[in-house]
């Protein structure tokens, strides 16, 4: 397990995930592909949606195998959307939380946020008419859940304010958006800051198995956890590395 600790490992994270050992990470941390035809340098964003939801129940299986007992999980996705050319709407938020009671994975809380930055939608559907107005949800949702134990078995050193908490109790995070591209889809610091607080004690391990740009692994250093980081784009992993030698840390 230390050969993985504090780095980014460049790689498809169910063969990582496969080398780990069980019960070994405190919380996982992630935002994975939404499957909704996002341009990634390496990665199909478009599987057929039974397929993708298939790909999904296997690295939850082995998320759920490698969190301790009182090990927990933040998965951000979104409510709704569109696919097959918005000819067919379909929730990752029912979908997941599906194969979270499937697999046994505990579902636990599920708070919502919303990107401030993200363009509004300009395709209304029937402009100012009932025929067929073209129905937008602009939030996201981070569904939290454990594997047996939702009580931490062991006490430590909890590093959120009275503020943060009662936010992070709330299930509305008023959450800064992510304003720089760095990678076709990523998250402020705000999102990880807020779970790793609210959900760990300090020098606990943080996995994040679609790291992308090194977001999670970044509030992990700064909040004094340890991180594994887990991304099969090698320019991405690059993004990653460099973020995590900027000094103050983006």
């Amino acid at each position: 397990m230390d050969k993985y600790l504090n780095k980014i490992i460049c790689g498809d994270c169910l063969e990582i995930m496969k080398d780990m050992s069980d019960n070994s990470v405190d919380l996982v941390i992630t935002s994975p592909p939404y499957n909704c035809g996002i341009n990634y340098d390496v990665y199909k964003d478009n599987l057929n949606w039974e397929e993708y939801l298939r790909w999904c129940e296997k690295w939850l299986l082995e998320i759920k195998r490698i969190l301790k007992q009182d090990g927990r999980i933040c998965l951000n996705i979104l409510f709704e959307m569109g696919i097959e050319n918005n000819k067919k709407r379909v929730s990752p938020y029912a979908e997941f939380y599906k194969i979270f009671q499937k697999i046994n994975l505990k579902p636990f809380g599920s708070p919502v946020w919303t990107d401030s930055h993200r363009v509004k939608y300009t395709a209304w559907g029937s402009w100012l008419s009932a025929s067929s107005p073209y129905i937008y949800n602009p939030y996201e949702i981070i569904l939290i859940g454990y594997k047996k134990n939702w009580k931490k078995d062991k006490k430590g050193k909890s590093t959120i304010t009275k503020k943060e908490f009662m936010m992070g109790c709330s299930g509305i995070w008023k959450l800064k958006t992510q304003t720089k591209e760095l990678t076709k889809a990523n998250f402020h610091t705000d999102l990880p800051d807020l779970c790793i607080k609210l959900l760990s004690f300090e020098n606990e391990t943080i996995l994040d198995p679609f790291m992308g740009s090194g977001t999670t692994a970044l509030s992990c250093q700064n909040l004094h956890r340890n991180f594994i980081g887990i991304e099969i784009s090698k320019e991405y992993c690059k993004i990653a590395e460099e973020r995590l030698k900027q000094k103050p840390l983006l």
